[in-house]
Order: structure tokens, then sequence, then C-alpha cells
């Protein structure tokens, strides 16, 4: 009896486990979750209420990981002898909540739900501009760059996209959380800077810094932008998806422009701008993921 009992009281813990994994998981993507449903909501505002849990993120990641592989760690282990015994003499098929079906569903609402930032964008329309852009006055045309404090992650970008290119005379818009900040191409006879700062505030998030300057010189400073290309001999590689796991890691990096890695060459060749990334950060985002550069096999 005293070993039925334990039985059952491990089922309920591994079962009490699985929900608190599963809590930890949504808890560790609220900060991005909560944008989402303000958007879906209508409720503007709210978006950035949550975005202060981000640096907590990492460490309710691991718990969350630790909590289901512990729950799962009480479902596959080797049952004892007296367990067995116990079993048989009660005859009584465990309940659905202590089921690995109830907690193999959990695991994967779980890692859905650790997953969202890197999804979150697909629940916002694409932003459209409301500005016309033929025959307008390229004397006109602006653009602004804003610091942004709150983003966190795509969907926050997408959410301050949304709500700047609603606004007529923005022609272009692009947002960055990694970088905290949006930059806004728009004709000023349509549309004032100010109007813009009013339309990400509204979303929650805060505008700390702005600065505007004529587009035709901005446009000339882009187009004069000089990228390097380096070729990197890579050990690791042994299939399309260790090319596709660089090649992600390499794209991540701001200032990047161009990745192609090659398992069969063994090589990974990046055209980058040095204003904005240098080759040790490239070097070392490869090394990360568990392949390895061989330093003195880099070609320039």
């Amino acid at each position: 009896m005293n070993t039925s009992n334990q039985h059952s009281k491990q089922a309920d813990f591994s079962t009490k486990s699985a929900s608190a994994g599963l809590l930890a998981a949504i808890v560790a993507s609220l900060c991005c979750i909560t944008p989402v449903i303000s958007f879906l909501a209508g409720i503007s505002g709210i978006a950035s209420t949550l975005s202060w849990m981000e640096p907590f993120r990492p460490y309710l990641i691991m718990l969350t990981i630790g909590v289901l592989a512990f729950a799962w760690y009480q479902k596959l282990r080797p049952r004892t002898a007296e367990e067995i015994t116990c079993a048989c003499e009660d005859d009584q098929k465990p309940s659905f909540w202590q089921s690995k079906k109830f907690l193999g569903i959990v695991t994967v609402f779980a890692t859905l739900t650790l997953a969202f930032p890197s999804y979150s964008h697909i629940f916002y329309p694409n932003s459209t501009s409301s500005g016309v852009v033929a025959d307008q006055d390229q004397t006109q045309i602006k653009l602004a760059d804003f610091k942004i404090k709150g983003m966190t992650c795509t969907g926050c970008e997408e959410h301050v996209k949304h709500a700047v290119s609603g606004l007529n005379g923005v022609l272009e818009t692009t947002a960055s959380h990694k970088n905290a900040n949006a930059q806004v191409k728009y004709n000023a006879s349509l549309v004032d800077v100010n109007k813009i700062i009013e339309a990400i505030n509204s979303t929650g998030y805060t505008v700390t810094e702005s600065k505007v300057s004529d587009w035709n010189a901005e446009n000339a400073l882009f187009q004069s932008t000089t990228f390097n290309t380096i070729k990197l001999s890579v050990k690791g590689m042994t299939c399309s998806g260790c090319e596709s796991h660089i090649t992600h890691a390499v794209g991540e990096l701001d200032g990047v422009e161009v990745v192609k890695a090659s398992y069969e060459k063994g090589s990974t060749i990046v055209k980058y701008d040095p204003s904005q990334v240098r080759k040790d950060k490239i070097v070392e985002a490869i090394n990360k993921t568990g392949y390895k550069v061989v330093e003195n096999k880099i070609q320039e």
C-alpha cells in the first residue's frame, strides 16, 4: 500500500512538473506575446508593458527545460519490482493528466511558446506605406532615425512598423529590436516628424532620441558603403543542415550582406560592412555554432 501511495505521488509530481514547465515557458515569452495580444485586441498602449522581463528570459528558458526534462525522467525511468507489482495489484490505468500523451502535448506547446519570438511577426499584416511615391518634391523627402526603448523581438518591430506605416506620407519603415531603433523615410509636406514619434509612442514603446536628415544625402551615404569579403575555412560541416546553421548564425549579425557556406568545400564566404561588424565577430558567431574556423586559413 505504501508503494502504491508512493507511485501515485510520483505520478502527481510528474503532472505538476509538466504544468510548471508550461507556465515557465509562457512567462519566458510574455515580453513578446503581449505585443501580439495588444495588436489583435486593438490596445496598442500595452505592447511594451512586460518588456522588462526580457533579461530574465534565458533563466526562464533553462527553468522550463529543466522542469520538463525531470518530468520526462519520472515518466521514462525504469520501474522497480515493487512498483510493477503494485501496478499489477491496482490494475488501474493512469488518468490522461498523468499520461505520457499529456506530457507530450505540454512539451510541444512549451516548445512553441519558447520559440514564439522567432515567428511572432506572422501575426502582423504586411506594412504598406500610404504615401504617394510618384511626382513628389524630392526636397521634402526626409529620413528620420529614432532610438526606441522597449523593443525585445521581431513582434515588437512589426508593431512599430505597422503603427508608423499607417500614416499618410510615410514611404518606408524599418525597425530593429537589436539596434533599438527605427528608420522612417517620409514626405515632410504630408506628415510631421512629431506625428511619427506620437505613432511610435502610442504602441507603448518610447522614442528616446530622434534625428532627421535629407533623404538624398543619406541615400548617397548608403550608396558609398564599402563591403569587405572574406573566405573562412570551417571544420565540422557535413551536410546542408550545417550550412544553414552557419548561414543563419552569421546572417543575424548587423552589417552582414551575404553568407555562403559550403560543407563540400569546408568553407564560408561572407560579404560584410566593416563599419558595422568586425571580422572577429563573424568568426566568433561561427565558432559558437559548434563548428570551428581555422584561423590561419582566412582569406580576404
